[in-house]
C-alpha cells in the first residue's frame, strides 16, 4: 500500500502542478463562465436589438378581414403592414431579396378562407397561428350566421374533446442530461486516456520505467498512474462546476433555459438514482479504458507512433458514444439492448437506456458485473502487456507485436 501511494501521489502531484493542466483550469473556467454571459447577453439584448419580421397582408377575400391593429399587439415577433393586389409580384421580390421577410395572400374558395404565405427560408410560427386562428374564427361566425345559429350553437359544434395525458415517465425530460453525462464520459476517455498512454511513452523514453519496475509492482504502477490521472481529470470538473457556480452567482445562469448543444437540461429531472448511475459508470468505464491506453502505451517507444496504434481503441470509444445516442431514441432497439451489456460500450449506452427509463434493475446489476468481471480480467492482460512494453523498444509497432508481448512471460 505504501508504494501505491508513493507512485499515486507522484503522478498527481505531476500531474496537478503541470503547466498544460493550470492552463486548461483557466481555459475551462473562462470558457464556462464567458458562455453564460454571452447567453445572458443575447437573452437580454435579442428582442431589444432585433427588428420584427416584417410582412406584408393582401386581403383578396371580400367576405374576411383582419384587424391589423389587434394583429399587430397580438404578435410579438413581427409587425404587419397591409397592400394591394397590384403590388404582389412585387413585394414577392422583396420577399426573395431579403427586404421584406413575408407575404401574407388572403382569399377563399367556395366561401372559405385561405392563406398563402411566402417566405424566404424561415416561417414566422406564430405570425400564421395568430391569423389563421383569427380567420377559423371568422370563419365560424359567417356559417352560424348563414345558418341562423347562435354563437353559442356554433361554439358547442367545435367543442374539443378533453384530452388529459398521464406520462409516466417522459423520455425527453431527462433526454438533455443524458446527452451531457454521455458527452462528458466520452471526451473524458479521450483527452486522459490519451494523457495516460502519452505519459507512459514520455517515461518509457527517458528509461524510468527501467529503475521502477524491479522495485515496485507493475499492477501497482499501472494503476497507480490510472488513478492519479482520474484525480487530476477530476480536478478540471471541479473546475467547470466552480466556473458554474461563479456564472450562477453573478446572474447569468438561468436554471430554466439551460441547454447543451441545443438540447435542454431539465434539473428538475436530475435525481440521486441518476447521479449514482453516472457515477458508477463514469468510474468504471474510465477503470476500462484506462487500462486499456495504460497497456498499449507502454508498447510504443516514440509518440509519434502513438496516436495510430491508439486507433483502435479511439474508435471503440466513438462508436460506443454513437450507439448512446441511438439509445436516447430507440433504447429497446435489439443492437442497442446487447451493446449493454459488450464491456467497451456498456458505460455509455447503458447508462442512457438507464436514463430512458428502459433497463430493470435485473439489467443494470448484469451490466455493471460484466463490467466487474472485464476490468479484473483486463487488468491481468494489461499488466502483463504493461511489464513486457516497457522494455520493449522498437521503431515501429504492430499489434502482433502487442499478442507476443502478451504471451511472454
Amino acid at each position: 500500500m505504501k508504494k501505491f501511494s508513493t507512485v499515486f501521489l507522484f503522478h498527481l502531484r505531476e500531474g496537478l502542478l503541470a503547466r498544460a493542466t493550470m492552463i486548461m483550469s483557466i481555459i475551462l473556467f473562462v470558457l464556462v463562465v464567458g458562455m453564460f454571459g454571452v447567453q445572458k447577453y443575447f437573452a437580454g439584448t435579442e428582442k431589444s436589438s432585433k427588428d420584427k419580421d416584417k410582412i406584408v397582408l393582401i386581403n383578396n377575400s371580400k367576405n374576411y378581414s383582419v384587424d391589423l391593429a389587434s394583429l399587430n399587439k397580438t404578435i410579438k415577433s413581427a409587425k404587419i403592414e397591409q397592400s394591394d393586389a397590384s403590388k404582389e409580384k412585387d413585394l414577392k421580390n422583396q420577399v426573395e431579396d431579403g427586404s421584406k421577410d413575408g407575404l401574407l395572400i388572403l382569399s377563399e374558395k367556395n366561401n372559405v378562407p385561405s392563406i398563402q404565405y411566402t417566405y424566404k427560408k424561415f416561417s414566422n410560427n406564430e405570425l400564421l397561428s395568430v391569423v389563421n386562428m383569427t380567420l377559423q374564427q371568422n370563419y365560424l361566425n359567417k356559417t352560424a350566421l348563414d345558418l341562423k345559429l347562435s354563437p353559442e350553437s356554433a361554439t358547442k359544434l367545435l367543442q374539443k374533446v378533453e384530452v388529459n395525458e398521464n406520462v409516466l415517465k417522459n423520455p425527453m425530460a431527462t433526454f438533455g442530461i443524458a446527452y451531457f453525462f454521455g458527452f462528458l464520459l466520452y471526451m473524458f476517455l479521450l483527452i486522459y486516456g490519451n494523457s495516460i498512454a502519452t505519459g507512459i511513452v514520455a517515461e518509457k523514453s527517458s528509461r524510468v520505467m527501467e529503475v521502477l519496475l524491479p522495485k515496485v509492482s507493475p499492477v501497482v504502477t499501472l494503476y497507480g498512474r490510472v488513478i492519479a490521472v482520474f484525480f487530476v481529470a477530476c480536478a478540471q470538473l471541479i473546475v467547470l462546476g466552480i466556473g458554474f457556480l461563479f456564472a450562477n452567482l453573478l446572474g447569468w445562469v438561468n436554471t430554466n433555459a439551460i441547454s447543451f448543444f441545443g438540447m435542454k437540461i431539465d434539473l428538475e429531472a436530475l435525481d440521486t438514482t441518476t447521479i449514482i448511475a453516472f457515477v458508477v459508470y463514469f468510474l468504471l468505464g474510465y477503470l476500462l479504458y484506462g487500462l486499456l491506453y495504460a497497456a498499449i502505451g507502454s508498447v510504443v517507444s516514440r509518440t509519434e507512433e502513438l496516436q495510430m496504434v491508439l486507433m483502435p481503441i479511439t474508435i471503440l470509444v466513438v462508436a460506443a458514444f454513437f450507439i448512446s445516442i441511438n439509445a436516447l431514441v430507440n433504447p429497446t432497439g435489439t443492437f442497442v439492448q446487447i451493446s449493454s451489456y459488450i464491456p467497451f460500450f456498456a458505460p455509455l449506452v447503458a447508462f442512457s437506456r438507464f436514463v430512458s427509463g428502459e433497463m430493470s434493475f435485473i439489467e443494470i446489476s448484469a451490466s455493471i458485473l460484466i463490467l466487474l468481471v472485464s476490468i479484473m480480467i483486463l487488468t491481468r492482460v494489461a499488466s502483463r502487456i504493461y511489464v513486457n512494453g516497457v522494455m520493449y523498444y522498437s521503431e515501429k509497432v504492430k499489434w502482433k507485436d502487442v499478442a507476443r508481448l502478451l504471451k511472454r512471460q
